[in-house]
């Protein structure tokens, strides 16, 4: 009797086979659930990230085509070269380069600000400049001092397109062609050519297409502060 009582004690601190398999399983299934919901949780979190930095990366442009672009205006400068004055602007089918109004600070050169945007190594770079930075002078040192900002990453490529206006229609072009042969001055920034219909020394509108390396595109379209005969003052 006392030999049996032992065993039977002994046996009371063993589980069996279908016990551990049953704790094996439950076991299983908690882990499971656990690497289901932080799976599921770092997906949010991804796409949250994504997204946010999706919207900086459209702000932070938005911001350069609403306080930069739409500020747009007919600036002009020398060219000793040609004798002549001409407008500080180039409008290319991947760059731009214009001249802005802004608001001016105590520290600040003045209420202009120089601007070149394009694609540098899969980045959407803005260059700015308190001082004329002029088109055909690129090459001149001093016009090489300007504040670097990158806009956007993991950008294939940009492409512009300017708007004018010929004979009452809208007309889109790849380029934007400085014409030279008109008489511009600072005094009068019109061009004095009678019944002419390009009247425009800078486009009334500028639409920028942004397309990223994964294949998407998004497209910006601002109409330019100082474009045409009806927001100029004639004197």
């Amino acid at each position: 009797m006392k030999r049996q009582s032992e065993t039977r004690n002994r046996t009371k601190g063993w589980f069996t086979l279908v016990e551990i398999i049953v704790a094996m399983a439950i076991m299983i299934f908690v882990a499971l659930i656990i690497a289901s919901a932080s799976m599921t949780f770092y997906n949010a979190w991804r796409r949250s990230v994504r997204i946010s930095d999706l919207l900086k990366t459209y702000q932070t442009i938005d911001r350069i085509m609403d306080n930069c672009v739409r500020n747009m205006i007919p600036f002009t400068w020398r060219d000793e070269d040609l004798n002549q004055e001409r407008v500080v602007f180039k409008g290319e089918p991947d760059s731009i380069h214009f001249t802005a109004l802004r608001r001016a600070y105590r520290n600040d050169k003045g209420a202009l600000i120089f601007l070149r945007i394009k694609v540098e190594n899969e980045q959407l770079v803005a260059e700015y400049s308190q001082y004329p930075r002029l088109q055909w002078n690129e090459d001149d040192s001093e016009q090489n001092s300007y504040t670097r900002e990158v806009l956007a990453d993991r950008v294939r490529s940009i492409t512009f397109r300017y708007a004018t206006e010929e004979n009452d229609e809208l007309v889109w072009n790849d380029t934007w062609e400085e014409d030279l042969n008109l008489n511009v001055s600072r005094t009068n920034p019109r061009p004095a050519i009678p019944n002419s219909s390009r009247t425009f020394l800078i486009p009334i509108a500028v639409q920028m297409t942004v397309e990223w390396t994964d294949g998407r595109k998004e497209i910006w379209l601002r109409r330019t502060a100082g474009n045409s005969k009806n927001t100029q003052l004639l004197l």
